[in-house]
């Protein structure tokens, strides 16, 4: 018998535990039998099973539960257990063994669930809840200590607790149920009574002190061998001082849930021994603390748990990973040449590798069967943010034939509104047109549906822009390239777009596409509503290609620049790492501030500030660790930390 006293919760402590037995289990003759407390037992229990069944850390689908009993002509227990955990899962029904409460003959029925435990092989895991008067399950004081499945009369301590937890009145409360007996329970592998409260603790002494008593039913345990009892302090309160220490000592290391599957359960751990940039300022003397994909903490370092897993980072920055609204492709994979669900994968890890943790994979101006076939690709596809992707960028075809640049010019098109309706009813979140090519109604209908809508690819005067800008555009499509210039006489996209407070742009900041002092003259402009985008294609990150098939067209490297034979610019050969080094030492913008460009600004402009682009308690943990060069070191990618061990990172002007 083990008895852990635990500062912890012990519901949380017993779901871990009950995770640890699973992820330990190795026997493949016989699958792992799961049997859950009869009596109420409160549903932080089942919630913190199921955030590790919802982090896919743990899987029922393989597993067996077996009901511990049920209160004649009821379902209560049973009912309780299903909404709260069963539904929940992807155990299948028939791997689910439950009582019928309502069996005429009532032996049979315990002979019935007495075959099943055994044809499965016993139990492998039991867990009760303590109960006042020392019941195990419905094992009442004076029952007999032997025998299996049984029916029994319920004690009025039960029926009281009971009724009160089921929020209903006692007189209407069952007065006998079905219930295991101890041949299942010393044929058990493992059993875990908690005992939560001051109420068990008269009950708690006479079962872990006492001698074995009809009385104490729950005594008869002791002589189990891997029987497991977790107590919190107030339930603990009558044992005698020696039983108090002796457990604490003996039981130092398991006293913390966490400590239970260490090794087993990867994801939780602190970021020790760095700078954090929360998304707003620098906080010195401070550690990251994660669980699963969550940021479940910022606290001070001396403040961090004993038990947890320390990543040093040798006082690097870390920062929000940042976000890039303008993919083509990058590292050689391309969305547009090869629409599939591995191309998404490899830019994922090829934008990780340069610090980017979520970006928007951008399909330019092609016609509608392609576009279709891409909204069917995204579909296909559950959750896209495993794969760091936010949703598909339309960037076209409603565009400018004037500003097209590399998009192929035959696909170009006025806007269908049955095409509209399929983009608005997809998983597509950003859509750049020209608004001088669309009806205001086209715009409206594409923000009422949740898009945000970008200008860009336009050739639009002042004001034209301003008199679609109302009808729902909210940002511009890499600022300057591809749109009519700021003129004394005419201040064209350009003037629209920086004249217009709230609305955010993007900007290409490679030197290329936009001179360093235009990028610092939005910048200054802007500042708080610039983004840094890369327009990467697929040549990005990837110097062994000199030549590439885009757009229909032969795209080809000289130096930085990825132009086509005309020399018109087809893409940018950048990565979100490099733009906000160019930002800093090329614009001369803060540290701060490029940090904002690459991650908060951008997740402002999608609508998910609220769990990205920060560092805070209860954000997606999406990071990025930097050197003092802001060199991309490591990144933590929905909670999985990744360290990159080298000296030299690929920029595009090498």
């Amino acid at each position: 018998m083990r008895i852990i006293i635990t500062n912890e919760s012990v519901y949380e402590w017993a779901a871990y535990y009950t995770v640890k037995c699973i992820l330990d289990y190795s026997d493949r003759k016989k699958p792992f039998v799961l049997s859950f407390p009869l009596r109420y037992v409160d549903k932080s229990y089942y919630e913190k099973l199921l955030s590790f069944y919802n982090d896919n850390i743990v899987s029922f689908k393989n597993i067996h539960i077996v009901s511990s009993g049920e209160y004649i002509d009821s379902d209560i227990s049973q009912k309780y257990l299903e909404e709260n955990f069963i539904k929940h899962i992807d155990i299948p029904k028939e791997n689910v063994h439950l009582f019928n409460s309502r069996a005429t003959d009532r032996k049979k029925e315990a002979r019935r669930m007495s075959n099943i435990i055994k044809k499965l092989g016993n139990i492998t895991l039991l867990i009760d809840n303590l109960a006042e008067d020392g019941s195990f399950l419905l094992n009442t004081p004076s029952s007999s200590l032997e025998g299996s499945v049984r029916d029994k009369k319920i004690s009025e301590i039960i029926r009281s607790y009971e009724a009160k937890k089921f929020n209903m009145p006692v007189e209407m409360f069952p007065r006998e149920g079905l219930t295991l007996g101890f041949e299942e329970a010393f044929n058990a592998k493992y059993i875990l009574v908690m005992a939560n409260g001051y109420d068990v603790s008269d009950a708690l002494s006479h079962c872990v002190e006492g001698a074995i008593s009809q009385f104490y039913p729950t005594s008869v345990l002791q002589e189990h061998k891997k029987l497991i009892i977790v107590a919190d302090e107030e339930s603990s309160s009558d044992l005698k001082v020696k039983t108090y220490k002796y457990a604490k000592s003996l039981e130092s290391k398991n006293l913390h849930p966490k400590e239970l599957i260490k090794g087993l359960y990867k994801s939780y751990y602190a970021l020790t021994n760095i700078r954090i940039f929360d998304g707003e300022k620098f906080i010195d003397g401070h550690c990251i603390v994660i669980e699963n994909n969550i940021i479940k903490s910022v606290e001070k370092e001396i403040d961090v748990d004993a038990v947890i897993t320390r990543i040093d980072l040798g006082g690097k920055i870390v920062a929000p990973g940042y976000i890039d609204l303008q993919v083509n492709g990058i590292g050689g994979y391309d969305i547009n040449a090869s629409p599939t669900v591995d191309t998404l994968k490899n830019m994922n890890e090829v934008c990780q590798r340069y610090g980017c943790t979520s970006y928007l994979p951008t399909v330019i101006t092609n016609g509608d069967e392609y576009m279709l076939k891409i909204i069917d690709l995204f579909n296909s596809i559950e959750d896209l943010s495993v794969i760091g992707v936010l949703g598909i960028h339309f960037e076209g075809p409603y565009i400018s034939h004037e500003k097209r640049g590399i998009h192929n010019e035959k696909f170009i098109r006025e806007a269908d509104m049955n095409m509209i309706k399929k983009i608005n009813a997809s998983k597509c979140v950003m859509v750049t047109v020209a608004p001088e090519m669309v009806d205001g109604k086209v715009i409206e209908a594409f923000a009422k549906a949740g898009k945000v809508v970008s200008v860009g690819h336009t050739n639009g005067t002042y004001n034209e822009i301003k008199e679609k800008i109302p009808y729902g555009i909210t940002f511009a499509t890499h600022l300057f390239n591809a749109m009519r210039p700021w003129g004394s006489r005419e201040p064209g996209a350009v003037g629209a777009v920086l004249e217009t407070k709230d609305m955010y742009a993007g900007l290409i900041c490679d030197g290329v596409h936009c001179d360093f002092a235009s990028v610092e003259l939005a910048y200054k402009l802007k500042t708080g509503h610039i983004c840094i985008v890369t327009d990467a294609i697929a040549p990005a990150a990837a110097p062994e290609i000199k030549e590439y098939i885009w757009a229909g067209k032969k795209i080809h490297r000289d130096g930085n620049r990825l132009i086509d034979d005309n020399g018109t610019l087809g893409g940018a050969s950048i990565t979100m790492s490099q733009s906000v080094r160019n930002v800093v030492n090329q614009v001369g913008a803060t540290v701060e501030e490029a940090l904002k460009m690459a991650s908060l600004y951008p997740a402002k402009v999608m609508g998910i500030d609220d769990k990205y682009g920060r560092i805070k308690e209860g954000y997606i943990a999406d990071l990025v660790v930097l050197d003092e060069k802001l060199v991309v070191k490591g990144v933590v990618f929905k909670g999985n930390y990744k360290e990159y061990n080298y000296d030299y990172e690929w920029e595009s002007n090498a």
